[in-house]
């Protein structure tokens, strides 16, 4: 059974002049990868995970945004070892547009 992560983040979306969203996206949108980090000894381990990332005050993602709070649901259960409190992670679209550093986990 796949357990979903919920975790609470603080995340900065590049401007579209350094390689940012050239558009806005909608609170609770799915179009956004997760790039998580996990070190095992001295390997440091990098993988994507599908999200759905709302922001707190249910205003849209724009481009060069900057320390906007918002919540991430993931369907993986790997993730609770590559998003912990205090990691630090990228958002794909495509490419990297922007990053973010998880501050809790949620559970639900």
């Amino acid at each position: 059974m796949t357990t979903n992560v919920k975790v609470r983040a603080l995340i900065t979306l590049l401007p579209p002049e350094e390689g940012g969203l050239s558009h806005q996206l909608p609170s609770r949108t799915r179009s956004l990868i997760v790039r998580g980090r996990h070190q095992e000894g001295h390997e440091v381990h990098s993988r994507p995970f599908p999200a759905a990332i709302s922001t707190e005050d249910e205003q849209p993602l724009r481009p060069g945004d900057k320390d906007h709070i918002v919540s991430m649901l993931i369907h993986d259960d790997a993730a609770v070892d590559y998003l912990r409190p205090g990691e630090g992670f990228q958002l794909w679209y495509g490419h990297e547009v922007g990053s973010g550093v998880v501050s809790r986990r949620l559970f639900v």
